[in-house]
């Protein structure tokens, strides 16, 4: 609508029908609602008014017509004789534009788009000026509203990286804990299985031999028998030799035939491939532990019967499976991926294995529960070896 209002401004202004009330003009102009279109005079005065400049200035014909068209300006604006500039501008180019605040007659101020044009005679001699205001009030405030809104997203978009940085700062920070707690309750582990087979077996067996060789109380030397039995099983699951000395295989077939004959449980173990060279000892560890705390949640909480045990070496990476065939875990426990109500031992081992960057999953069998780890090599290929 403003590019036809002006082009017809600039026609009218070339036509030799141009009058100071041409009846077209007046057709042309009033017709306009969202737009102020008015000439002045040479000196700025006001010499026409539409409906749209009534509308949008507040002003009658009666009111305005004769005026200067400063009116319009804030009180500022004029002391800086900016109206006249703009007038100025618009006679040496032709055409001046400009977006500022404008003066209504009950003193608010607007935002208004403004046109100015020179209209000249013929032969040149300018007779006036032709001003379109628009007012862009409502606009502004859209652009500035989302420019506030633009500069409250940046904010928060900035809060939200400093708190994702402060959390992975604060995660890396409980990483590394864990993995020293890990680490000290490793430790821990081999101390007291030393303590308790280097020490407290000892002097189980002396007392154990001091009563057979007197030969007396054969039922205390029996018990003192079956105390230092207890003893040195209790010291390999805290820490088997058998995983230093002999590695994986031989610990985990010693530990499954120690809990088949406690338990009465039917548990096949099996390895793909049979033998898994070059994996490192913490990861060893790791999946012993695993199949540890799963079984031992097996013989206290599924009902089971019999229970299965793999250990896949695949590709990168090695899979640990341990499946019993009892009651399962609940469906509440399945939906929620968790260990909860299976024993510490297997949330532990969940943290155990996210320090090697691995995953654990516990899930329903039907029947039963299985329990899958996911542990990484880290560069280590069993299947190329």
């Amino acid at each position: 609508m403003n590019n036809r209002v002006h082009a017809s401004i600039q026609q009218v202004s070339t036509s030799a029908e141009v009058g100071k009330d041409n009846i077209a003009f007046r057709l042309l102009v009033d017709a306009v609602q969202d737009y102020a279109i008015f000439i002045l005079d040479p000196e700025g005065r006001v010499l026409t008014w539409n409906s749209g400049a009534r509308a949008i200035k507040g002003y009658t014909r009666e009111e305005i017509v004769g005026k200067h068209f400063s009116i319009f300006y804030p009180q500022e604006a004029i002391d800086s004789h900016w109206p006249e500039r703009e007038l100025a501008l618009a006679e040496k180019e032709g055409r001046f534009r400009d977006e500022g605040l404008r003066v209504k007659k009950d003193g608010s101020t607007f935002w208004a788009s403004v046109t100015i044009t020179a209209l000249r005679e013929p032969d040149g001699r300018l007779y006036g000026f032709a001003k379109v205001t628009q007012d862009l009030t409502t606009r502004r405030e859209a652009e500035e509203r989302l420019q506030t809104l633009n500069r409250e997203l940046r904010t928060r978009v900035q809060q939200l990286d400093e708190a994702r940085r402060v959390v992975e700062l604060r995660t890396m920070e409980l990483q590394k804990l864990s993995g020293t707690l890990l680490q000290i309750q490793d430790e821990e582990r081999r101390r007291i299985a030393r303590e308790l087979h280097d020490d407290l077996a000892q002097h189980v067996t002396a007392v154990k031999m001091d009563l057979d060789a007197s030969g007396r109380d054969q039922h205390l030397s029996d018990a003192m028998g079956a105390i230092l039995q207890k003893i040195r099983e209790t010291s390999y699951l805290l820490h088997p030799p058998l995983l230093d000395e002999a590695g994986l295989r031989a610990a985990l077939h010693w530990y499954v035939d120690g809990l088949m004959q406690r338990s009465k449980l039917q548990i096949s173990l099996a390895f793909h491939p049979d033998v898994l060279p070059g994996v490192p000892k913490e990861i060893e560890m790791t999946i012993f532990r695993i199949i540890q705390e799963a079984l031992a949640n097996v013989y206290r909480h599924a009902e089971s019967d019999s229970a299965r045990v793999e250990v896949i070496g695949q590709s990168e990476q090695i899979v640990v499976k341990v499946r019993d065939y009892g009651k399962g875990i609940s469906p509440r426990i399945a939906r929620m991926d968790s260990s909860a109500g299976l024993g510490v031992g297997i949330s532990g081992m969940r943290e155990r294995i996210r320090q090697l960057g691995g995953e654990l999953s516990v899930t329903r069998a039907e029947p039963g529960t299985q329990v899958e780890a996911k542990i990484p090599l880290n560069g280590i290929d069993l299947l190329a070896r």
